[in-house]
């Protein structure tokens, strides 16, 4: 199977490669361009499956692969993008989609899947050609196709000896059809989606009559083509009742196409695909996917009929045409809506709309131990006291209920922004109920140990709580009831170590004053008063040193740039008046100023017009990154935060906000631009050469968020001050890395030209390329991403201090 990865940034080509170089029987190609991809299709003479970018100049992922569709109709994509592609439906197709960083885990199964594919379209076409055969095609027939690739045994379903049949999610119908076409068959293909039914008669491979949902002809057979999932069967010899379509076969799949492609059905119609987002499915609005799980994908969406966030589970398409999956899968939810407590994630409803089988829960906002341990970051015993305690009241109520549960794991261990444990609803209809107590105990010692690396920093106590929850027999912890009471006891005891210094320190200058008082000798009244006065003091100024200043560095400085011309994109010549912009990007500490004087102002005091009611300015994650702002040893998604790194998963209405809030509006892209120039039209805010050591890019990015970097110095966000070479002939800092930046500009979408977007300038700690020319126009003003944040202009100067 020969592959073709396409990405602008030869890093990310090179790690791609690594990752499926070792499989067996796959020949992987990479190009860094369109152009250079579609070269090396040619000296290839084709590729099966193209890996590629999306945002990339100047041939975009979607355009390259419109390019080589036409030449490789076989050909299968898989797209990458750190971007959500929700809004591209209609061009992401049918096809997949991984986010960068891309896992290497998910890659080689997209890859496997694609051999799959492209192995059952091979026996397809042999079964088409040779309708006698009851053998499968020679193995050299496909041996690209389906090296090394163990799914191909489940397909043996396809094959049947009256007709075939099969899942429409393993291939294209319009593949179907054509085969059915191209071998001259003749009978009745029948097509199922849900509810609805479809049927295309066909005479000597003419497509001669359809019917689809009251439409006939040629109608028929446009609707049949635009569904992406559901089953199929072809029924040998079956004569036509009628005839209502004269065109031939080649017109009528091609129109087929042509419209669905442009209807975009395929991806927002097939459930679990990411063209949900944006979608209402029954009484749901979804925003956001979550991830994904044992029986499919998980979304944020909001339950309209009241207002509230819920996390939302869809069946993956591949099982909701399975009537065992969907039974059992509607009887689980059942069984955890029948729990009630408040240490378990309440399910809220299940049921089917919108053709797919869903169920809602209680939307918890934070992380899971699996995802902590997983970012290298430990828990403190005050956190493991409170797993262990809401973990044994959770399942002493499942054990108390005589509920069936799948077993507790680190992975269905909330952890709230407010460092409060939630456990996940492990309920089912077949689950176990005769596990003993003890070994679930066990069983949470192992977890709880491993999160706290086996309880090195932990206290004896709680070292020997673990220890015994560990242990057989009488030695060990016989019921939930014993395990619960002895945490109670306990978590009085365990204080946080930041309080542990703060007493010794209070005791140190109560100490200090004592002698002083015993030195000077003098009258007891004014030695009193001046123990009174001071020990206040030095608990401030104890309380002020390890807790730092919570808002960081004040970041509000403007540079004022001249009126005048400037070089604009490539050569154009622009005027601009006098205008002042932000020296740095916005920061964390920034922005928290903004949000904490909110709610000193009328509600939307600062919302844009087009900003839907009631929308909130907190950033997507802000409780969890702003915590680990301010705290040592806490990390974001595994990597270190700064109160002073500028402001992040922010969208435009966000930047919006913030900029009226400060008196002040988000700048033009024609002003950003000349800020970041300057008037001799640099390339880059120091020059017209690349110096990688100058700006936070992603010369030295790893997708290892704890990993550090060893060009700029950092991996991902920077300290809007940490880049002094990062500055413009102005004196504007960070212009080419560490943030991309929302501008008041307002375009219209390269990919969709009816459509208006924001402009976003600048590169950011992921972006290879930090030309001050670059230009994206790729987000809705709802999109917020972990690499856009902004800064601020003024047409006049700000006040003087």
């Amino acid at each position: 199977m020969k592959i073709l990865i396409v990405d602008d940034e030869i890093a990310i080509c090179e790690l791609l490669k690594s990752y499926l170089e070792e499989q067996p029987g796959l020949t992987v190609f990479s190009a860094t361009s369109g152009s250079d991809a579609i070269r090396c299709v040619k000296e290839q003479q084709g590729v099966d499956l193209l890996i590629t970018d999306v945002v990339m100049e100047p041939i975009d992922g979607f355009s390259l692969r419109e390019s080589l569709i036409e030449m490789l109709p076989d050909m299968q994509t898989v797209f990458i993008s750190g971007y959500d592609l929700s809004g591209h439906g209609e061009r992401v197709g049918g096809n997949k989609m991984l986010s960068k960083p891309v896992d290497q885990e998910d890659l080689i199964v997209e890859v496997q899947e694609a051999a799959a594919r492209a192995h059952a379209l091979v026996q397809l076409r042999h079964k088409l050609a040779n309708p006698e055969a009851d053998s499968e095609p020679e193995e050299d027939s496909y041996e690209e196709a389906a090296a090394g690739n163990t799914l191909t045994a489940n397909l043996s379903h396809l094959m049947q000896k009256q007709g075939f049949t099969g899942r429409l999610d393993q291939f294209q119908l319009v593949d179907i059809i054509q085969m059915c076409c191209i071998s001259r068959r003749t009978g009745r293909l029948r097509v199922w989606k849900g509810v609805e039914k479809g049927v295309l008669f066909l005479n000597e491979g003419r497509i001669v009559h359809a019917a689809c949902g009251g439409e006939l002809g040629e109608e028929a057979v446009y609707k049949i083509i635009s569904w992406d999932f559901g089953e199929f069967s072809l029924d040998e010899d079956i004569q036509s009742p009628q005839q209502s379509i004269s065109a031939g076969w080649e017109h009528v799949v091609m129109e087929g196409v042509r419209r669905r492609d442009e209807s975009g059905e395929t991806a927002s119609s097939k459930p679990g695909e990411s063209g949900l987002i944006g979608k209402t499915i029954g009484d749901y609005a979804i925003d956001q996917k979550l991830g994904e799980g044992e029986w499919g994908s998980v979304y944020l969406a909001e339950q309209l009929t009241i207002s509230r966030p819920v996390a939302l589970k869809i069946l993956r398409d591949d099982l909701h045409l399975n009537p065992e999956a969907v039974q059992k899968f509607i009887a689980d939810s059942s069984a955890k809506a029948n729990v009630q407590h408040p240490a378990i994630v309440s399910v809220y409803e299940a049921g089917e709309a919108n053709g797919v089988y869903f169920y809602t829960r209680e939307y918890v906002d934070g992380t899971t131990l699996a995802d902590l341990s997983a970012a290298g970051t430990e828990i403190d015993q005050q956190l493991a006291l409170k797993v262990i305690r809401t973990v044994s009241e959770a399942l002493s109520y499942l054990n108390h209920t005589k509920t069936p549960h799948t077993p507790v794991t680190a992975t269905n261990i909330f952890i709230t922004g407010q460092n409060t444990p939630r456990l996940a609803n492990l309920a089912t209809v077949d689950g176990d109920v005769s596990v003993p107590v003890q070994q679930e105990i066990q069983a949470l010692s192992k977890i709880v140990s491993a999160a706290l690396k086996e309880g090195v920093n932990a206290s004896p106590e709680v070292r020997a709580m673990l220890t015994k929850m560990r242990t057989d027999g009488a030695g060990g912890y016989l019921s939930w009831g014993a395990l619960i009471q002895d945490v109670r006891a306990l978590e009085p005891k365990v204080v946080p170590q930041d309080a542990y210094k703060l007493s010794a320190r209070d005791e140190a200058a109560v100490r200090a004053v004592e002698m002083e008082k015993a030195r000077q000798r003098k009258s007891n009244i004014i030695n009193l008063v001046g123990i009174l006065s001071l020990i206040p003091l030095v608990i401030i100024v104890i309380l002020w040193r390890f807790s730092g200043s919570p808002d960081g560095k004040i970041f509000d400085g403007m540079i004022e740039i001249p009126a005048g011309e400037f070089t604009y994109q490539d050569g154009e010549r622009l005027d601009l008046p006098t205008f002042y912009i932000d020296e740095f990007e916005v920061s964390l500490g920034m922005y928290k100023r903004f949000l904490d004087d909110l709610p000193n102002h009328p509600e939307g005091a600062f919302a844009h017009e087009d900003m839907s009611e009631g929308k909130s300015h907190k950033p997507a994650g802000w409780d969890l990154m702003l915590e680990a702002a301010l705290r040592k040893n806490v990390t974001y998604q595994g990597a270190p935060m700064d109160i002073n790194m500028p402001v992040f998963n922010v969208d435009w209405f966000d930047a919006y906000a913030y900029a009226k809030w400060a008196g002040r509006r988000l700048p033009t892209e024609q002003e950003w631009e000349k800020a970041a120039r300057g008037p001799n039209g640099n390339l880059y805010p120091w020059g017209s050469e690349m110096d990688a050591k100058r700006a936070n890019t992603s010369i030295d990015y790893s997708p290892d968020p704890r990993a550090e970097g060893t060009v700029d110095g950092w991996n991902r966000w920077a300290p809007v001050d940490a880049h002094p070479g990062d500055k413009s002939h102005y004196g504007v800092r960070n212009m080419a890395g560490n943030v991309i930046e929302w501008t008041a500009t307002i375009a219209p979408d390269p990919n969709s030209p009816t459509e208006m977007l924001p402009v976003l300038r600048g590169g950011s700690f992921e972006s290879a390329d930090v030309l001050l020319t670059r230009r994206n126009i790729i987000f809705i003003k709802e999109k917020f991403d972990p690499r856009v944040g902004f800064r601020t202009a003024s047409d006049t100067a700000p006040p003087e201090e």
